[in-house]
Order: structure tokens, then C-alpha cells, then sequence
């Protein structure tokens, strides 16, 4: 991303505007917490808005200072604003600096899906196709034997979506994930690497309604809330990045503890959408892939 100062002949119009957008917002938010405290307390004041995010703010506003905001101290005041994506790049294109470069959308969107939706069917593993939000788009036969999967298109569509996967306690996921003190364990890391892995993808997106929304929605489900607030970890990598269950072998029908190894795939420039593939670890999932004809 570029970050390009700018022209300094035109450093008192990039100074109005800049501090025309910030003191509108600045206002938007003071007038909202006017009656309804904020969970945080903040009090959206200039000063408070110096102290938090940019420290020549009211400098700035007296004519002290004439040194147009830094791309980083932009995105702090952003931050502090509790800016919307598109709130945010206007505070940037005010600045002069180029917006943030989003998720893909429309025909990009599109293209990238099919992309992954032919490449997924190459697959000899189970996997499924994913986007920002985590939103499960697709899932292969292998995913769907594996893990005795509905299909798809019988899910509800809010239900197709990781969270409900991981911590619904009646959906197969979760129940073939738990079945002894060691499972328990892996699934937990994996839950929490789920929703430190969403947090890092839309850390942009966190004052989005859709963001919002999601994270209550799934606040009423089981564990999630408890997982959704606790405090970063660094994870075990080891179990983070695997997966261990109870699939079932189709020839004899026998459950089998089975260990998988997570693989993430890549299909355009961006993160997502990707593909998110499991690999046989043991000899237990070798014998259930052979037996779904996947190996």
C-alpha cells in the first residue's frame, strides 16, 4: 500500500478536509453516547480524541501544528472513531492517502469462487471453501462423508457459517470432535485459533453491522461467548493446526479415531476465499479416506 505525504502546497486543503471529516464523525459518536453511555466509556471529546489516537489534534485545530496526519495516525483515528470500511476511507482519501484495499466483490468475487470451486474438486481430501467471514460457500463429497455432513443446500443458511460447525453442540462436528480428553483438547485449540483467525481477518470490518450482528448471533450458542472474550493465547500450533474425530470406515462402518492435519489454500491474491483442506495423519484416517475411494 502506498503512502505517499501529501504536496505540501496543498497541505491547508488536505488540513480541512481531513479535520472536517474526523470532527463530523467526532460529533456522530458524542451525540450517540450523549444518552447510552459507551461499554467503554469513551466520551468522543477532542481532548480525549488527542490523548487516545493523535496527540497534534488540537494543534492541529488551532493552527499550532499544519503537518497533515500520518497513514498510521489516520487509521488510529479510525480506530478510535469506531469507523465503518467506508468511514474509514473516506478519512483516508481526506488525507490524501489511497483507501484500504477491501475483500473482494462482484465479478472479482465471483471469479475467485469458481477458481476454488474447480480446484476443490481436484481434491483427494476433504475440504471446504470459505470466505472472509467465514462463511462456509462450498464443502466436497470427502468433507461431507467424513464428517457425516447434511448436505449443504438442507443447512440453513446462517447455520453455514465455521462457528456454528465448531461449536454447535448437536451438529457432528463438535460431537465427533469431543469424544475423549485428548480430542477435547484439540478441538479447544482449534476453536479459539477459529475465532482468533476471524478477528485478525476483519480487524477492519469489527464496527461493520454484519460484524455486529454475526458475533451476537452466535453469542447465544453454546460456548461461543465464553471463547469470543477471552483474552488472545498463543496457541499450540500443533494442535491448532490438526483435527482429531471420530469418522466412520465404510466397508466395516466402525467409528475410527482419526487425526487430520488443516491445510489452507490460497486461489487469488487475497486470502479469501480459500480452500481449507484436512490430511490423513495416522493410519486410522488413511484407512477411512481408502475406504471412501478419496485416497
Amino acid at each position: 500500500m502506498m503512502n505517499i505525504e501529501p504536496d505540501a502546497s496543498h497541505t491547508p486543503d488536505v488540513l480541512r478536509d481531513v479535520l472536517g471529516e474526523i470532527e463530523t464523525l467526532r460529533l456522530r459518536r458524542q451525540e450517540q453516547v450523549r444518552d447510552r453511555p459507551h461499554p467503554c466509556f469513551k466520551r468522543f471529546t477532542q481532548q480525549e480524541l488527542t490523548d487516545e489516537a493523535c496527540p497534534t489534534y488540537k494543534n492541529l485545530l488551532v493552527g499550532r501544528s499544519r503537518r497533515v496526519p500520518s497513514r498510521q495516525t489516520i487509521m488510529h483515528i479510525a480506530q478510535y472513531l469506531e469507523c465503518t470500511t467506508a468511514q474509514r476511507n473516506d478519512l483516508l482519501l481526506a488525507a490524501r492517502y489511497l483507501p484500504e484495499s477491501l475483500e473482494l466483490e462482484g465479478s472479482r468475487l465471483k471469479q475467485a469462487l469458481e477458481q476454488a470451486q474447480h480446484l476443490m474438486g481436484t481434491l483427494p481430501y476433504p475440504a471446504m471453501m470459505v470466505t472472509h467471514t467465514l462463511e462456509v460457500h462450498a464443502v466436497n463429497e470427502a468433507f461431507q462423508r467424513v464428517f457425516e455432513l447434511p448436505p449443504l443446500t438442507a443447512i440453513p443458511q446462517p447455520q453455514r457459517h465455521l462457528f456454528h460447525f465448531l461449536f454447535h453442540p448437536d451438529f457432528p462436528m463438535r460431537v465427533r470432535s469431543t469424544f475423549n480428553d485428548q480430542a477435547i483438547k484439540i478441538w479447544q485449540a482449534q476453536a479459539s485459533r477459529g475465532i482468533q483467525l476471524f478477528k485478525q481477518s476483519n480487524v477492519l470490518y469489527q464496527f461493520e453491522p454484519w460484524y455486529q450482528e454475526l458475533i451476537e448471533r452466535f453469542c447465544a450458542v453454546a460456548d461461543f461467548r465464553a471463547y469470543w472474550e477471552q483474552d488472545t493465547e498463543t496457541l499450540d500450533q500443533q494442535d491448532a493446526l490438526s483435527k482429531m474425530l471420530l469418522s466412520r470406515h465404510t466397508t466395516t462402518g466402525e467409528l475410527l479415531p482419526i487425526q487430520l492435519r488443516h491445510m489452507h489454500i490460497s486461489v487469488c491474491s487475497h486470502r479469501y476465499p480459500c480452500i481449507e483442506a484436512f490430511l490423513p495423519l495416522n493410519e486410522a484416517a488413511r484407512a477411512v479416506f481408502a475406504s471412501l475411494g478419496s485416497a
